[in-house]
């Protein structure tokens, strides 16, 4: 089979999206360096649920060498309402992860750190390619040389101030919805607050009851309150224990804040009157603000939701939104934008890491020559779209804006018409 991938390759950005690209493209004989602003050597996770669908666990299947489980099987989703325990229950099979153990899962297959999630990193397989993981380097520039073909990235050290540079074939963005790449190519980029913000959590399985523990086990759960609405399922610890007993209990509470409002700043104001734009981490978040928001809603709660929301010992909040640009790849195709950094959802579906690894699956199929870049950014653009309205239908019929569902619903009704008649 034609193998076209590139010899070297600059991924901005070391998350998620960025390991699946340099992971991939580690494994198919490519030289790659991953720049991350992060200066830590160990990114910080808050200990938040992410869903690894099936385009992430194939990517997993065909090069995780490490033997680790990456996530836990969820074979129902069911539905509360108010105070019914269960209005809904079928069958749809999912895996559920901990944002932290499957990024050091990858870290562990692209630069081989070591961690208490994979204490002996696997080593490098014969074909593989060169690889080197900067954190602290943030993009403060690019440029194309035509002639070569080639990339440069200009970075800047968030701790020294020193400045650097490096040149591939290709460069990907990976850097996320607040992307420097997009920034520095001055990509229209539409980028709208949902309305509502996200109170998020995880609880040791070896606090709750069994009775709650047996309710929420094997399954994707959704509560419906009066105007707000919680999902909660059951997550790896960041260490990879998958084992009953020493699991997490993980929810986000989805609730209708708006923009600009006292309550807006009172909430993303934490213990030391720090504002924060965006998110308020595990440990900040004012411990009488919380005690307020959970005194007001827990009467409505089911007791299983009650137990786990009371026992939760460091939550945290985050605004929920939604970011997209109109152009994945610069520079005769030489510089792509994937992941969050090309649409960014809001996270009703957890389809941040199932989109970053059909990227992969897409350039993969460009390096092989079965598709050419313009199909493959089509495939992603219609694919964005579709699931930009997706996450808005179950965000807003959760919280019951019923007026706001059928705008979506016929929104996806068009978009479809357009996508028939090839008009994407």
């Amino acid at each position: 089979m034609t193998n076209m991938y590139p010899k070297s390759a600059v991924i901005v950005g070391g998350s998620i999206a960025g390991l699946l690209q340099g992971l991939q493209l580690k494994r198919n004989g490519t030289n790659v360096i991953v720049l991350e602003q992060d200066p830590s050597k160990d990114r910080h996770s808050h200990e938040s649920g992410v869903t690894i669908g099936p385009s992430v666990v194939s990517l997993l299947n065909e090069y995780d060498a490490t033997g680790r489980p990456a996530a836990i099987f969820a074979e129902y989703i069911s539905v509360a309402w108010r105070k019914r325990l269960r209005v809904l229950n079928r069958p749809s099979p999912r895996h559920m992860s901990n944002w932290g153990c499957l990024y050091l899962i990858l870290r562990a297959n692209f630069d081989g750190i070591a961690s208490a999630t994979v204490p002996e990193p696997p080593a490098s397989k014969k074909g593989d390619g060169m690889v080197e993981y900067r954190p602290g380097k943030r993009a403060i520039g690019l440029s194309y040389d035509k002639e070569k073909g080639r990339v440069t990235v200009q970075y800047v050290d968030v701790i020294t101030g020193e400045e650097g540079s490096a040149s591939a074939d290709t460069v990907i963005a990976a850097d996320g919805v607040h992307s420097s790449v997009a920034k520095i190519m001055q990509v229209p980029t539409r980028r709208d607050y949902a309305g509502y913000i996200a109170w998020r959590g995880t609880v040791p399985e070896r606090l709750l009851s069994q009775d709650t523990i047996d309710y929420f086990s094997n399954r994707l759960n959704f509560t419906l309150l009066k105007g707000t609405y919680f999902i909660s399922y059951l997550i790896p610890t960041e260490t990879g224990h998958v084992e009953p007993g020493k699991r997490l209990l993980n929810w986000v509470w989805y609730f209708v804040v708006p923009d600009g409002s006292p309550e807006m700043a009172s909430i993303f104001t934490d213990i030391n009157g720090t504002i924060y734009p965006n998110t308020v981490p595990q440990g900040l978040v004012n411990p009488e603000l919380w005690a307020d928001q959970v005194a007001r809603y827990q009467s409505q709660m089911i007791a299983p939701l009650a137990e786990v929301v009371s026992k939760t010992p460091r939550p945290f909040v985050t605004k929920v939104g939604e970011a997209q640009v109109r152009q994945a790849s610069f520079f005769d195709d030489r510089l792509l934008l994937v992941g969050d950094a090309f649409t960014a959802f809001r996270s009703h579906m957890g389809m941040a890491s199932e989109q970053a690894a059909r990227h992969c699956w897409q350039m993969d199929r460009v390096w092989r020559g079965k598709i050419t870049q313009k199909q493959r950014d089509l495939e992603a653009t219609i694919y964005a779209e579709k699931f930009v309205l997706m996450n808005r239908l179950i965000g807003l019929g959760g919280l019951g804006q019923m007026v706001a569902v059928v705008k979506v619903l016929w929104g996806l009704m068009l978009l479809s018409i357009k996508h028939k008649l090839g008009r994407a």
